[in-house]
């Protein structure tokens, strides 16, 4: 017997303009219950770091195991999932 998990989409950004630097994600239940956002402004990082602590911040914040659509700009975290998954 299978286990229905709830499925989330997860939207993560970097957020990079002028001297404010920072990320933020969105994580809404495709069934449309309330959806969890945080941010949070980070000392001189890269771009890169930015959008990999936002993926990771919005996986922490998943209440249950579930079933997650990513969807970001970023070329390296794409990359980094699409491709590069078993290395990390």
């Amino acid at each position: 017997m299978s286990v229905r998990r709830p499925h989330y989409l997860l939207r993560s950004q970097a957020e990079t303009a002028g001297a404010s630097r920072g990320w933020s994600f969105r994580l809404q239940a495709v069934d449309g219950a309330r959806p969890i956002s945080a941010s949070e402004r980070e000392h001189e990082p890269s771009t890169e770091r930015l959008e990999l602590l936002a993926v990771v911040r919005g996986l922490e914040a998943l209440p249950e195991p579930a079933r997650v659509t990513l969807l970001t700009s970023c070329d390296a975290v794409y990359r980094g999932i699409r491709y590069g998954i078993d290395e990390w």
